[in-house]
């Protein structure tokens, strides 16, 4: 953990050199060092997630934006980590969520205060008011009597509450609208995210939530004439999901910076940050020439 004005953690630099791409003779050649730069990327996620800025720790509502960026930097070493396994899948899930929680990270700060924190919390305080609700009416049902695990449950549930500084009864289990007023799409457009969105991220709630167009994308096979059968072998990963999210990512970290230490906690990275950008920039340019001799099923 550091504070905004103490040096930040020296991060390990990942060599692109254009002569060795050049001989790249496998896109899996590309991946390899894409995995590396997001490898650098997500270091960079973690020395911003441990910035507390100036005060010894966070308060709630600095929480509710640095617990994201943690949450960050462990998806990204997860997604990482199915990616280099081959397992486009789970990695295409573990990358959607990675990017909604960049959206959220910048979302939070461009529009940072009380009001916005108290929305995201109450929001997902619902389950817990559901739940509390229903324990109450069931105990009520029973004349009064108590269960061992409903008070665990319930001591649990006035714990995550008080911790998160909202009152329970004051969540609206009628009120459906999305914290903040907008949804992830809405949101990621008032960031400016709008065209990482639409191209790579929006359709991956597909693979998140298991609908038709996943299960047909990578777990059945079919002749086309409306006879399917499993398919359990695991999807090839891609590159371009790893060079949008390292783009993504140090932005979040470039923002998160400059909200919880100011100016002199980015500058300490901004070099760093800029110079990385411009080699995923690099590796990216050079994979679409790779590409552009190419056609299907090569790609």
């Amino acid at each position: 953990m550091t504070a905004s004005k103490e040096p930040l953690p020296t991060v390990e630099r990942v060599t692109v050199d254009p002569v060795a791409i050049a001989a790249f003779s496998r896109e899996w050649d590309f991946m390899v060092l894409a995995s590396e730069l997001l490898r650098e990327v997500t270091s960079y996620v973690s020395v911003a997630a441990c910035t507390l800025g100036p005060a010894p720790a966070w308060t709630r509502d600095q929480a509710a934006v640095g617990g994201n960026m943690v949450r960050l930097s462990k998806l990204l070493s997860a997604f990482l980590d199915q990616t280099v396994q081959k397992k486009m899948e789970t990695s295409t899930i573990l990358s959607r969520l990675a990017f909604e929680t960049i959206v959220n990270v910048r979302y939070l700060i461009a529009n940072f205060s009380p009001e916005l924190v108290n929305s995201l919390v109450r929001y997902s305080l619902k389950h817990e008011r559901r739940l509390h609700d229903t324990i109450q009416a069931n105990i009520q049902e029973r004349g009064g009597d108590v269960l061992h695990v409903e008070q665990r449950m319930l001591n649990s549930i006035d714990r995550a509450a008080r911790i998160a500084a909202i009152a329970l009864d004051s969540v609206d289990l009628k009120d459906r609208a999305p914290w903040g007023g907008k949804d992830l799409r809405q949101k990621a457009i008032a960031v400016g995210l709008e065209q990482p969105y639409l191209a790579v991220f929006g359709g991956m709630s597909h693979n998140v939530h298991g609908s038709w167009h996943d299960l047909y994308q990578f777990h059945l096979e079919t002749d086309e004439a409306g006879a399917f059968t499993p398919k359990l072998d695991w999807g090839r990963p891609r590159p371009q999901p790893l060079f949008a999210l390292g783009h993504l990512a140090l932005s979040a970290v470039a923002d998160f910076l400059m909200f919880i230490g100011g100016k002199p906690a980015l500058d300490q990275l901004r070099e760093q940050l800029r110079d990385l950008a411009a080699r995923i920039g690099s590796v990216d340019d050079a994979h679409e020439s790779y590409l552009s001799g190419k056609t299907w099923p090569a790609i």
